[in-house]
């Protein structure tokens, strides 16, 4: 149901198979138009008539993703392309593109998925695209041939260059090592107090200083004798030899009066995952070294590149950083096994961020 008269679509038509320009115009003209479709009483309530209006639009990025795919050299030029073939499919909110292979028996696999293409969330969602298990297997099998591999890789990076992501780390090995984000188990927090007796000198500012050596702060308060909460008057600062301050200006209205500490804080060196690398790498002669800021690490690999690792501990979350964006769980796992051992083992209890 699309007129290609209208100047707009003729220029998405036109333009060159940029997968992120594609979907944004399209996107943009599909609610822009929907609107309008949907302001008439008996359209607004049709949901088979929305639904073809909206696949309408996602099967032109649909074809403007083919192709993309078609226009890249190594996706291109790979046997792959000549098993895959793309399928709008509705959802509850919105429309999906099934990128799907054909086998050598004619048999159909849902590679991934764009869920709610057209709409601003959307994702990529993997079903029979290789995790971890797959590759640390004793006997590895995946339904691609190895050949196809390099496409498969490509495919994954033209997504990611368009905002396309996975929302799970737990999904596939096809994502960037960069910018991995998951929850990881935190031990119990504890808790450190300290108290002060404000001076009535009023040249004299408030400082209460606690040591909490190498934990992290989850949360900190201050409050005075009738536990009034007067953290938002003062700034708090963590030296590098682990001292919790918390400053303000005199308090005249808090003159004599005691305040009192109390900082949440949790021991991040002692994480298992952490322990868990540090112990993998050593194994294989790789360094791991806690990094300037409080929860930081990083791995110097052989390659002359540096895995980051940085945890947070308000959120309990882990987050890896690669200086190579594009450079999926895969590629680094089949250069250094070990990673993808010690990762596959970490996301067995990860929750997701």
């Amino acid at each position: 149901m699309l007129n290609f008269k209208q100047p707009q679509l003729r220029d998405v038509i036109e333009a060159p198979a940029d997968i992120a320009a594609a979907r944004t115009s399209l996107a943009h003209l599909y609610q822009q138009k929907r609107q309008l479709f949907t302001d008439k009483a008996h359209w607004a309530h049709n949901s088979a008539a929305v639904y073809e209006f909206g696949a309408s639009y996602t099967r032109l990025f649909m074809d403007k993703l083919w192709e993309a795919f078609n226009d890249d050299p190594v996706i291109g030029d790979s046997p792959l392309l000549d098993h895959l073939w793309l399928q709008v499919v509705q959802q509850d909110h919105g429309t999906a593109v099934n990128i799907n292979y054909a086998d050598e028996a004619g048999t159909n696999h849902l590679l991934l998925s764009i869920d709610q293409a057209l709409n601003m969330q959307a994702h990529l969602t993997a079903h029979e695209l290789p995790v971890l298990a797959d590759f640390t297997a004793t006997k590895p099998q995946y339904l691609l041939t190895e050949k196809m591999f390099p496409a498969l890789l490509q495919l994954i990076k033209l997504l990611y260059a368009a905002k396309l992501h996975f929302l799970s780390p737990k999904e596939t090995v096809l994502q960037p090592v960069a910018g991995l984000h998951f929850g990881v188990k935190f031990p119990d927090a504890k808790t450190f107090t300290a108290t002060l007796k404000v001076s009535n000198n009023v040249a004299v500012p408030v400082k209460i200083n606690v040591e909490i050596g190498h934990y992290d702060v989850r949360s900190f308060k201050v409050s005075d004798e009738t536990d009034n909460d007067v953290t938002t008057v003062g700034k708090p600062q963590v030296s590098a030899g682990g001292t919790f301050s918390w400053e303000a200006q005199h308090l005249p209205e808090l003159t004599n009066q005691t305040l009192t500490l109390t900082v949440e804080a949790v021991a991040i060196d002692t994480l298992p995952c952490l322990d868990n690398l540090f112990v993998t790498a050593s194994g294989n002669n790789i360094l791991m070294r806690t990094g300037a800021q409080v929860g930081s690490y990083q791995l110097e690999l052989p390659n002359q590149k540096e895995l980051g690792l940085t945890v947070n501990s308000q959120d309990e979350t882990l987050t890896l950083h690669y200086p190579d964006t594009d450079t999926q769980i895969y590629e680094l796992s089949k250069t250094y096994p070990f990673f993808g051992e010690w990762l596959e083992e970490t996301l067995k209890t990860a929750t997701n961020v």
